[in-house]
């Protein structure tokens, strides 16, 4: 017997049979927004229903295909052209989340191509990165609509996955790297600092007792980012975090909303905890089972109706893809979930290439920008040119003092030094 089918058996018919259905599973009453925190959780206040559903897309869908792509690939540029058309003056994106959403932009950007700072679209993602590194000192970044730790990390991952890429890609950005970098170290070095003494992250900083699952996969991501691309981050910092997400599993195989008694698995929270877990050196392979039976019942249908659908699709297929990476036995079932869940997202385009707000927290909070950055990222993900949507260290030219001090770019975008 396989390993991949001796854990599927440890996992057995009993823990899912002891699993709650899709409907009957409910966020915890207190769950926070993924990304927006409106004056901090508030006890038994509920969220209200998802104002629209879309159409059902099955998990043992056929696995991605050829032809598939070029329709993923049209949407994925449509939204970052209408992304480009949209960015405001002073590089940013977004509504109350600024620097998230911008993140998110960046992100988007550096995930789609293979020279992502050549052209029109470098510019973009160039003017992007200046927004975000304009909003912090020393590494800590300005809290937006009393949230801290989501946009340190995104901000922290997007100027550390633009490093990583500028180290290998053909047309060099018209920015100091060398710069970045040490933003990144920095910004890192905050995130450690405000690490719970549970292990996880609260939505502000300074608060040692507090703690949660999107804001502790958040700032882990962010961590992972960095120490693939050789910037110093406290190892025993992200084991912490590692860990802190694996107590958080309930028997079905979900996560809950935060560690500790009372709290129903939530469904785009085991997303992130599967997303996240997937990074780790050394693969939990009884937890990571259990996540994945856990999403597979879920289906991404079921996600699209939450209230966090993009935020559930991103790490429910950046999951996936760890997942299958891992087990070549998985593949069927785990393409086959990618290609339901990008369905859906697909099918929510509009004729303009931008993607709506769906879900029930977000409206009036945020714009189509994080909608449609959100969503040109998820098409990305197949193609794994962000480091931490593959569970192999990139590996970059080797750094040498002379080659970091050259990252001080002065080349326009479009030419190769």
């Amino acid at each position: 017997m396989t390993r991949f089918n001796v854990l599927l058996a440890m996992v057995g018919a009993g823990v899912l049979a002891a699993a709650m259905t899709a409907d009957e599973r409910q966020a915890p009453v207190n769950q926070q927004a993924p990304l927006v925190n409106q004056n901090m959780p508030q006890p038994n206040q509920q969220a209200a229903p998802a104002s629209r559903q879309a159409a059902p897309a099955s998990p043992d869908a056929a696995p991605a295909s050829q032809k598939e792509a070029p329709s993923r690939s049209e949407a994925r540029d449509r939204g970052l052209t209408w992304l480009s058309e949209h960015q405001a003056a002073d590089g940013s994106w977004g509504q109350r989340y600024k620097l998230a959403v911008t993140s998110f932009s960046c992100l988007a950007r550096l995930a789609t191509d293979e020279d992502p700072f050549a052209g029109p679209g470098g510019r973009s993602l160039e003017k992007g990165l200046n927004y975000i590194l304009a909003q912090q000192k020393d590494g800590m970044f300005a809290q937006q609509g009393g949230n801290w730790i989501h946009g340190q990390g995104f901000a922290t991952l997007a100027l550390s996955e633009a490093y990583g890429r500028s180290l290998t890609c053909k047309t060099k950005p018209d920015m100091d790297m060398k710069a970045v970098r040490e933003v990144v170290a920095k910004a890192v070095g905050q995130i450690a600092a405000h690490q719970s003494n549970s292990g996880g992250w609260w939505y502000t900083p300074g608060n040692k007792n507090g703690h949660e699952g999107s804001t502790t996969v958040c700032a882990v991501q962010a961590l992972v980012s960095a120490d693939n691309y050789g910037i110093p981050i406290d190892k025993e910092v992200l084991a912490r975090g590692f860990e802190y997400l694996k107590q958080c599993q309930n028997p079905d195989g979900g996560f809950d909303y935060q560690l500790g008694p009372g709290n129903a698995s939530m469904k785009e929270g085991t997303a992130g905890g599967v997303a996240t877990l997937g990074l780790m050196q050394k693969f939990d392979y009884l937890v990571m089972m259990k996540g994945y039976q856990f999403l597979l019942k879920t289906t991404p249908q079921v996600i699209s109706r939450e209230r966090f659908p993009y935020y559930g699709h991103f790490y429910g297929i950046m999951g996936m893809r760890l997942l299958g990476q891992e087990f070549k036995d998985f593949r069927d079932k785990t393409d086959g979930y990618i290609t339901g869940a990008q369905t859906d997202v697909l099918s929510w385009q509009r004729p303009d290439g931008s993607w709506p707000i769906r879900g029930s927290h977000l409206t009036g909070a945020e714009s189509e920008d994080y909608a449609t950055a959100f969503a040109s990222l998820i098409l990305s993900i197949p193609d794994g040119r962000l480091s931490i949507f593959n569970r192999q260290k990139p590996k970059p030219p080797t750094v040498t003092a002379n080659a970091l001090a050259s990252l001080t770019i002065a080349c326009k975008p479009g030419n190769s030094p």
